[in-house]
Formats: C-alpha cells, sequence, structure tokens
C-alpha cells in the first residue's frame, strides 16, 4: 500500500472511529470546515464538481453563481461523510425518524406483488436512504464500486451490509445483473444509482442536453423480470432528509430479445433520466457529483484556475 492509501485508510479509521464519540455539533462543524478547506483550495474534485454543475444550471463554470453553488454542495457532501459515518450507531428507530418519504405508495403497492427496480441519483445521502428502505420496505439489495484502497472498501460494505443492505462489490468479474435480477424475481427491491455509468458498460443518452454514457442496468432489470420501475431522489430538508419517490416509469413490458431488447432499455433509460434531470435541477445543492458524467466535461483536462 502507498503512503496516499494508507494516508486515506487512517482518515477513514479516525472517522469511524472517533466521530461518534464527538458532540454532534461539533462533528458537524468540523466537517461543514473541511468542505469549506477542499472548495477554497479549488482540488480536482471540486472543479469537476463545478464543471457538472455549470451544465446542469446552464451556466458557464466561471459564473461566480456556480462558484457560491459548488461551496453549499461540498458541505452537503461533507455532511453525507459525517452521517454515514455516524450511521451504524444510529437506532432503527432514529434511522426511519430521520428520513421522510413523499409518493412513496405507489411503490409500496408495487412491492406487495413482487420485486421491483429502484434508480436514483447521487444526491444527499445514499447510505441514510439505503439504511431506511431496507427498514421500511424489509429489504433492499444494491452494487457497490469498489473503492481503493481494500480496507475502506471494506469497510464501507460491511456497515452496509450491517444497516440490512444486501451488497454485491462491482468487480467487472461478472455475475452483478444475475445476482441482481434474482433477488428482484425473489421478490426484493433493487436500488440502482443511475446517474453515472461505473460498471463502462452503459449506453449513450441525452442527459442535461448532452450525451453522457448511463447505465441501462435498471431498466434491463424491469424489462427482463417485468416488474415495475421507478425512480427517487433523496434531498436535505434541515436536519431531516426527504426522499421523493416518482410513479411507475410506463413502458411496454412485451418480452423482447436481442437488439430490441437493448433499444428498449435505452429509451426506458432516456424516462429515467428526465426524472433524475428533475430532481437534480431541484436541488443541485445536493448532487453530490464529484466524478466526470460527460465525456466533454473532465477537471482533469481542464486548465487549473
Amino acid at each position: 500500500m502507498n503512503f496516499k492509501s494508507r494516508l486515506l485508510d487512517a482518515a477513514y479509521w479516525l472517522g469511524w472511529h472517533l466521530v461518534w464519540r464527538l458532540p454532534a455539533r461539533v462533528a458537524y462543524a468540523l466537517f461543514n470546515q473541511a468542505a469549506h478547506i477542499a472548495w477554497k483550495r479549488e482540488i480536482t474534485g471540486v472543479r469537476q464538481l463545478e464543471l457538472n454543475l455549470a451544465r446542469v444550471k446552464g451556466q458557464d463554470s466561471s459564473d461566480p453563481q456556480i462558484r457560491i453553488l459548488s461551496l453549499l454542495t461540498m458541505q452537503s457532501y461533507l455532511r453525507y461523510y459525517c452521517e454515514t459515518f455516524l450511521l451504524p450507531r444510529w437506532s432503527k428507530a432514529r434511522i426511519l425518524k430521520s428520513v421522510r418519504a413523499e409518493n412513496v405508495e405507489p411503490l409500496e403497492t408495487a412491492l406487495k406483488s413482487g420485486g421491483a427496480v429502484l434508480c436514483l441519483p447521487h444526491l444527499a445521502n445514499w447510505d441514510l436512504a439505503g439504511a431506511w428502505a431496507a427498514l421500511y420496505f424489509g429489504s433492499l439489495c444494491s452494487v457497490a464500486e469498489r473503492l481503493r484502497p481494500e480496507g475502506v472498501f471494506q469497510k464501507f460494505l460491511a456497515m452496509r451490509s450491517a444497516l440490512g443492505m444486501k451488497i454485491m462489490p462491482l468487480t467487472g468479474s461478472g455475475g452483478t445483473y444475475e445476482f441482481l435480477r434474482d433477488h428482484v424475481n425473489q421478490g426484493e427491491l433493487v436500488a440502482l444509482l443511475g446517474d453515472r455509468d461505473i460498471s463502462k458498460s452503459g449506453m449513450s443518452n441525452e442527459f442535461f442536453g448532452h450525451l453522457a454514457s448511463i447505465p441501462i442496468g435498471p431498466a434491463l432489470l424491469a424489462i427482463d423480470t417485468g416488474r415495475p420501475l421507478f425512480t427517487c431522489a433523496a434531498w436535505y430538508d434541515g436536519e431531516s432528509m426527504v426522499i421523493t419517490f416518482d410513479n411507475e416509469i410506463e413502458f411496454d413490458h412485451t418480452p423482447v430479445h436481442g437488439r430490441e431488447r437493448l433499444r428498449r432499455a435505452q429509451e426506458v433509460t432516456a424516462q429515467v433520466l428526465r426524472n433524475l434531470e428533475s430532481h437534480i435541477s431541484a436541488h443541485p445543492n445536493n448532487w453530490h457529483q464529484l466524478q466526470p458524467v460527460w465525456r466533454d466535461l473532465d477537471a482533469n483536462h481542464e486548465p487549473s484556475k
């Protein structure tokens, strides 16, 4: 393990083992200050965030309003980390109390007759959303992008599993789709992030007016299993978090194969993206997207400010 990996591993170790010992007010204040430091230094992740936010807002990334928005978003992002480090210490009652659900009834109804697929963007705290969903619906299955160093990834994996989520590491070695499909067929809720292609197997689709490689997995799962597909998004409302659920995505459930299957998945994904765009546009300060989404927007290829 190189020095950078050791340093990152140590930082996460401190987060998991020390943050919960601090008064909540102090912990949140420290993470808020860390957000301000990262934002002020304009690290690569912050510059990527500003490129992404500028596209969402239809503004130039040099616009002062984007700079202000990126600070709010970084504060929200570090709140996610603070909460996630604290989450394993929260009781089930506190997790349920921390989240307010809007329009959850259609998904509840769908789950009475079998499994369902849920797609959401990187908004607010998806780990808290997952913990809440596992408790509220009785099941939640997903995949996790493999992080480096390995120790950090294993800790996140253990945390999510302890909170009732069934997680399969995304390794690229195969079997992931079958794992998710089987759980849908077994009557469980499968939730997947859908605003960035982490598996590098997505298809080009229009996202905020520009082509991006977007995962079609949620659409394929709904097509192949014949089960309902929903979208939702989390956002912060003061000290609470809200999860707004959308109505079921309507599409032709007639079985299809080959190229027609992929074509339909792309069409269904386009519908999914319209819903995700609406949520991100409504809460851009909660969109924690510090990674490239569009091929023409990559902070690693942009001149430093």
